[in-house]
């Protein structure tokens, strides 16, 4: 409605706030656009391998979505590694979590990471190649063939520590219920060829937060991932 003293005529609008307000508008439904089209190719994807590639260009920052709830690409302590294991991906390794070592403090406590990678592999001669390159490198490894029953006992290896508590354990399997949690979105029968596929998980053998080595290992399995 014109002001009174317009003379019936509108007013110029606010040009900062509504030119701001405009382009906050324009992209933030360029980037729901591109949410729903990465959903898109997430969805198409139709075997493991191909979820294996589109993993690899998450990391690589070509995808900014990834079905396990990352929004912007991978997480900061991840991106240093980003090459290493989208390269993994690559050759048939399609990773599920990993981290860096690390020895810091929080709130005046001791905070302790081992560095660990895991994932999934169908083809069973990589596994194997896996398995012996884990086990030159001098890391723990757990190995997964598909489970029928899922009460199993905690395998675990702790890889955080804050103090003396456990933050996180590596190397428990991984049922086929959790792995459609980590794929939601995606394919039926490309998440069943995930669930059957061997699992490897292999960490630092030192001791938690025990430095260099964590970084050293966890690359001379990844070097080695396509041999």
């Amino acid at each position: 409605m014109p002001h009174a003293d317009s003379g019936g005529q509108e007013g110029p609008a606010p040009s900062g706030w509504w030119g701001e307000g405009k382009t906050l508008l324009a992209r933030w439904r360029d980037a729901d656009r591109r949410r729903r089209a990465e959903i898109r190719t997430w969805r198409e994807a139709r075997a493991f391998e191909e979820l294996a590639v589109l993993t690899a260009r998450w990391l690589r920052g070509h995808l900014s979505w990834h079905p396990n709830g990352y929004r912007g690409g991978p997480d900061p302590a991840t991106v240093p590694l980003a090459e290493a294991l989208a390269a993994a991906n690559d050759a048939g390794f399609l990773t599920e979590g990993s981290q860096p070592g690390e020895l810091a403090t929080l709130h005046e406590l001791p905070w302790r990471q081992r560095a660990f990678v895991s994932g999934f592999v169908a083809d069973p001669a990589l596994a194997r190649a896996l398995c012996a390159r884990a086990a030159e490198a001098g890391l723990v490894v757990r190995a997964y063939r598909r489970r029928v029953d899922e009460n199993r006992d905690r395998n675990a290896v702790d890889v955080t520590t804050w103090g003396a508590r456990v933050n996180t354990g590596m190397g428990n399997w991984v049922s086929a219920r959790a792995v459609r949690r980590i794929l939601p979105w995606c394919d039926r029968l490309a998440v069943r060829e995930v669930a059957r596929a061997w699992q490897r998980r292999a960490g630092s053998a030192g001791r938690v937060g025990s430095g260099g080595r964590c970084g050293d290992s966890r690359a001379e399995l990844l070097r080695h991932q396509g041999d």
